[in-house]
């Protein structure tokens, strides 16, 4: 994946067809030095004018110029038009884009643009993810709990089992308000962690006396 800072040839990206994920509504997907003669992205253009492509989201045509002012890009010599915004995501049946079928020869993706859309360099690049429940994606209480509580869905195991990750990295099968509660609980309540050091100190006294 390229970046503002480098450019990164690639053959395209992809998702497990059956890994219960899909791409969050934040992910922005731009094809890079893509082929005016060649790709199939643009098959209806005409003569050159690549306004009336579907694949690509007009809109996206300040994106694609601040993304070919940063340096790397801006070094490959190609014009702006070569660049589609890809939105919205559609990967059809086999769940990837093979940037070698489309004939372009990179791609970028962002995520979040730090409010500064006309700072490329700020912006934040990868692909975020939601959790996807099941066909019909519906919403289950258990992962609106989890998310209430500061934890991310996610899933694990050869069951693809739901899991929410806390915060602190631990993973829990509901939510993340007992880990809270409990850390809170010890913070409230100094005299748990005075008791906790006595009885370490009085172990080692009768660990050296023995």
């Amino acid at each position: 994946m390229s970046t503002c800072f480098c450019t990164q040839p690639s053959k395209g990206f992809s998702l497990d067809w059956d890994a219960p994920f899909s791409f969050d509504d934040s992910s922005v997907f731009a094809l890079l030095d893509c082929s005016l003669d060649s790709s199939p992205i643009y098959k209806g253009a005409i003569n050159g004018n690549t306004s009336n492509v579907p694949q690509c989201d007009n809109a996206g045509t300040p994106l694609c110029s601040s993304l070919y002012s940063c340096q790397p890009i801006s070094q490959l010599n190609v014009p702006i038009n070569t660049c589609c915004v890809y939105a919205p995501v559609d990967l059809g049946p086999a769940f990837e884009m093979n940037l070698q079928k489309a004939q372009c020869k990179a791609y970028t993706a962002i995520y979040s643009f730090e409010d500064q859309e006309a700072n490329p360099e700020v912006w934040k690049y990868g692909v975020a993810l939601k959790y996807k429940f099941n066909v019909k994606n519906d919403y289950p209480v258990y992962c609106s709990n989890c998310e209430k509580s500061n934890g991310a869905c996610a899933y694990t195991g050869i069951y693809n089992t739901f899991v929410c990750n806390c915060p602190s990295g631990v993973n829990t099968s509901t939510d993340c308000y007992f880990q809270n509660s409990w850390n809170s609980g010890l913070r409230n309540a100094p005299w748990i962690k005075g008791t906790l050091i006595f009885y370490s100190v009085l172990l080692l006294l009768l660990a050296i006396s023995l």
